[in-house]
């Protein structure tokens, strides 16, 4: 998340200027928030300068000087994974339009944010765009397949069974280990 310290609008590009656009790339998809003048909303980097922490992306409308928003943000958004990455893996297809909509619009976001910030913490500096290997592509899948299972439970797999079912045991570990989180450090 960067702060907008000015917006402005000339011939159709938005430019902002952050106070830190570190980690920002070309193409990568962001939401702006509070800028005003109609400049929010979610939008594709065109391009980040990172001697000068500026930012471009495509926005029609009138031009705009440059002006300094109160509380104007920028916070990216990652984009590893999608829904049919998690379908396939799943094995169906979501039964309803709420259970795609949960599945779109939860599940998979918070396993790209989850991940991405897991493999940060740890020291790994990826691009938001793309997954930096098929490990952690396949975790961030398997984590976003676990919100899904686990929706209207409170510790496990919902199930309507008598027996119930068995509570999963080690699916975030396997997740942390292919995303290359949690090992031993020396330091």
């Amino acid at each position: 998340m960067a702060t907008v310290t000015t917006a402005s609008r000339t011939d159709n590009v938005a430019t902002l200027v952050l106070d830190d656009a570190t980690g920002l790339v070309s193409g990568e998809h962001c939401h702006v928030y509070n800028v005003g003048n109609q400049l929010d909303g979610h939008h594709i980097l065109l391009t980040v300068n990172l001697g000068t922490n500026t930012v471009t992306y495509s926005d029609n409308g009138d031009d705009v000087a440059a002006y300094s928003p109160a509380n104007g943000i920028l916070v990216e958004e990652i984009t590893w994974i999608d829904a049919d990455d998690v379908k396939v893996w799943l094995g169906i297809d979501s039964a309803t339009a709420n259970d795609t909509a949960f599945l779109e619009d939860y599940c998979v976001n918070a396993a790209n944010d989850f991940c991405y910030r897991r493999r940060r913490e740890a020291g790994y500096y990826d691009n938001p765009t793309v997954a930096p290997h098929a490990d952690v592509k396949l975790g961030t899948v398997m984590y976003a397949a676990i919100q899904y299972r686990t929706r209207g439970s409170v510790d496990g797999y919902a199930s309507f069974n008598d027996m119930g079912t068995v509570t999963p045991i080690g699916s975030l570990g396997q997740v942390l280990q292919l995303l290359g989180c949690g090992r031993p450090q020396i330091g």
